[in-house]
């Protein structure tokens, strides 16, 4: 029987979880950053200001819906900090910590992951690579919904904004861990290259919110997927024109498949052997550019 592993009902909307204005270090005001993001298409937005959580609702009317959330960030040197992204609940301005930068005399970055979960928020381990964290600091820590596996903003300043490879390594020892692709936007060029796709019941901040802690999303740079689940043994997907679709498995090592010479691939299966502890899909298309899903688990791991 096949079964998608996006919710039967929905609406599907696109949104950036992760970007700055003037509020902090961006370069755009809070109402030019909404007006951008609306006359692109997209349907939601957060300005996750450094340190800061202030809500902009109505700023430009219901063209945009516009999330509530905030970057924390833990500076350990000029060269090395740990960056964490929370989305706040739909409606909430403030939060139940003091909300300010704190130093690592004061808090660890697991003590900071802890408080703002404990707030409520959905918590996204941003740009790990260009933190310069370390293996051992990004295993050790729990509590994170998601890690950033493509950023825009720190890709184009130094090629920090791809982290898939320790994605993968971190579901291997069996965490539960969605992806996010985002702008991280601070100046013009970081626009409008990393975004994600929720299918949410309805177009309200709260369903958007709802389907980000069920993982009903996917992160993008460019192509789109259609659909991602399972049919019998098998994990299909369909998506837009690639060259490449990618079955990225543990322990097995999964299957890739290429497009022919002007025959663009559109869907793909992989048979289970059942061995897997998860299945994602990478879909590539003709520019490069990468779509990713989230997995499906098969042993119950959380």
């Amino acid at each position: 029987m096949k079964k998608s592993y996006f919710p039967e009902d929905g609406i599907w909307l696109k949104g950036n979880p992760h970007s700055h204005s003037t509020v902090s270090d961006g370069m755009f005001t809070p109402e030019e950053l909404a007006t951008s993001y609306a006359s692109a298409g997209y349907d939601f937005l957060s300005m996750t200001d450094h340190n800061i959580l202030e809500s902009h609702d109505g700023l430009i009317g219901d063209r945009l819906l516009l999330l509530t959330g905030l970057e924390h960030d833990i500076e350990y040197s000029p060269d090395k900090c740990t960056h964490v992204v929370g989305l706040s609940a739909a409606g909430k301005c403030t939060t139940d910590y003091p909300c300010r930068r704190y130093s690592s005399a004061e808090l660890t970055d697991q003590q900071l992951v802890d408080m703002m979960r404990r707030d409520g928020q959905f918590v996204s381990l941003a740009h790990p690579v260009w933190s310069r964290m370390t293996w051992e600091e990004i295993e050790s820590l729990s509590g994170c919904h998601a890690i950033e596996i493509y950023n825009n903003g720190t890709e184009h300043l130094c090629h920090g904004g791809n982290a898939e490879v320790l994605w993968d390594l971190l579901l291997r020892q069996g965490k539960k861990l969605y992806a996010t692709a985002v702008d991280d936007v601070h100046v013009p060029d970081d626009l409008f290259g990393g975004w994600i796709w929720v299918k949410a019941a309805s177009r309200t901040k709260e369903a958007v919110l709802d389907a980000l802690f069920q993982g009903a999303f996917y992160a993008t740079s460019g192509p789109v997927i259609h659909d991602f689940g399972m049919d019998g043994d098998c994990v299909y997907v369909s998506c837009s024109d690639c060259r490449e679709i990618h079955f990225v498995t543990y322990a097995p090592r999964g299957k890739s498949f290429f497009a022919g010479a002007g025959k663009p691939l559109t869907a793909a299966s992989y048979r289970l052997t059942g061995k897997e502890s998860y299945v994602r899909v990478v879909c590539v298309d003709e520019n490069g550019h990468s779509a990713w899903s989230n997995p499906i688990f098969f042993d119950g791991r959380t």
